[in-house]
């Protein structure tokens, strides 16, 4: 069973190098998908963003290339590349909106 996708595997990659962005376009490629995890990196063209969400496990964002917006409860968060930001499972959040940038997404569900 493939648990892991997408990655390499005869050479060590950077991880933003995996996925390529395109314009005025939202770019995911899943790496690992299962009831209980999910594991999908995003890159996101200039200016792009994605209006409230809520995910039903807790969601860890990691910025791996760029930098963006985080909002959730009416607080945004700042992100830059190598910073981390936790959402809990059901909180609605958008991403987005501060230039092209790469993200890695986890979400573990209950």
């Amino acid at each position: 069973m493939e648990i892991l996708r997408n990655l390499p595997i005869e050479i060590p990659m950077a991880l933003a190098s995996l996925i390529t962005p395109k314009k005025n376009q939202i770019v995911s490629m899943t790496l690992s998908q299962s009831k209980q995890l999910q594991i999908i990196l995003f890159t996101f063209a200039d200016k792009e963003t994605v209006s409230e969400e809520a995910y039903l496990g807790d969601t860890m964002y990691l910025v791996i290339e760029g930098e963006t917006y985080i909002t959730k409860e009416d607080i945004r968060y700042h992100l830059k590349e190598g910073d981390t930001l936790m959402i809990p499972a059901h909180t609605l959040h958008a991403i987005g909106g501060k230039g092209a940038f790469k993200l890695l997404q986890i979400t573990v569900n209950e």
